[in-house]
């Protein structure tokens, strides 16, 4: 059996496989544009919307340092990176 850490390797692995499939999938269906497409099991809506998106960079160019520090929210971030070993 393996251990916790080989099991958590192989998993990721196996991940990201599939998310390069699903990335390749998601790409031909947004191809296709907007609507809804049926599949004999699955049903799927391709959708395009508008997002605004705050621009970072501008905001700490043309704020002063007190409004930059007040909007600004720092996060722990606690990661697990896996590298394969050379066997």
């Amino acid at each position: 059996m393996l251990n916790i850490i080989d099991q958590y390797g192989v998993v990721d692995a196996q991940i990201k496989e599939l998310e390069a499939i699903k990335a390749k999938l998601k790409a031909e269906l947004v191809a296709r544009g907007k609507g809804y497409y049926s599949g004999k099991d699955f049903q799927v809506e391709v959708q395009e919307y508008p997002r605004d998106q705050i621009n970072t960079t501008l905001v700490r160019k043309l704020a002063d340092e007190d409004f930059v520090k007040s909007v600004t929210v720092t996060q722990q971030i606690k990661a697990v990176v896996v590298n394969r070993l050379d066997v």
